[in-house]
């Protein structure tokens, strides 16, 4: 991605936490020759020493199959994002912009296409979002759930790189922080995340 060293961490655990705050992303690669985009909810964790992501698609999406000739793949995670104003700046000759943070994590991926594969998988998943679900997940009809193990297919990425970008409003004037910071503390959900984050990082007051 485009990617301005003011806007880059040098934290790779800061972007690790970010792809699991936000772990519905956008995996693309490559599909009978074209750019092939899919949402998924993944989990990203520590194994061995590196960052690896599992996930799965349902076993009708062409993703799963074009990995078998070409095993790359970039995720996406998208993090809160919000539209700036121009007024929001203490001089006048300003133009609109957008704040958001954003991790791209790519590298070569592995099908596990294996019921435990993809039990674990999903356990994973519902541990990290819902675990008082675990219990009514493993009592649930072997027949069903063999069903649905059947309907899809895992996969796991190991990270050979990985990028993030939060654009912060940390390059502008010491005078646009304060209305700036107001602004979004009085947004909606994502403005009220980027303001969070300003402040963890301490960009802004």
């Amino acid at each position: 991605m485009y990617l301005p060293k003011h806007f880059a961490p040098d934290d790779p655990d800061l972007l690790l936490e970010v792809m699991r705050k936000y772990n519905f992303a956008t995996l693309v690669s490559q599909v009978d020759g074209a750019q092939f985009a899919t949402h998924v909810p993944v989990l990203a964790r520590h194994v061995d020493g590196a960052i690896e992501i599992s996930g799965h698609v349902a076993r009708a999406n062409p993703h799963w199959r074009a990995w078998q000739e070409a095993p790359e793949a970039l995720l996406i995670f998208h993090g809160p994002h919000a539209y700036i104003s121009p007024t929001l700046y203490a001089g006048r000759n300003r133009v609109p912009t957008w704040n958001y943070i954003a991790v791209h994590a790519s590298g070569p991926v592995t099908i596990d296409d294996s019921d435990a594969g993809k039990l674990a998988t999903l356990q994973h998943l519902i541990t990290h979002h819902e675990p008082g679900y675990r219990t009514q997940f493993s009592e649930m009809d072997p027949g069903i759930r063999e069903g649905l193990l059947r309907a899809i297919v895992g996969f796991r990425m190991r990270v050979a790189r990985i990028e993030g970008k939060f654009k912060l409003g940390q390059h502008r004037l010491p005078e646009d922080g304060p209305d700036m910071q107001a602004w979004h503390e009085a947004g909606g959900e994502d403005t009220r995340a980027i303001a969070g984050w300003m402040k963890r990082l301490g960009y802004w007051s």
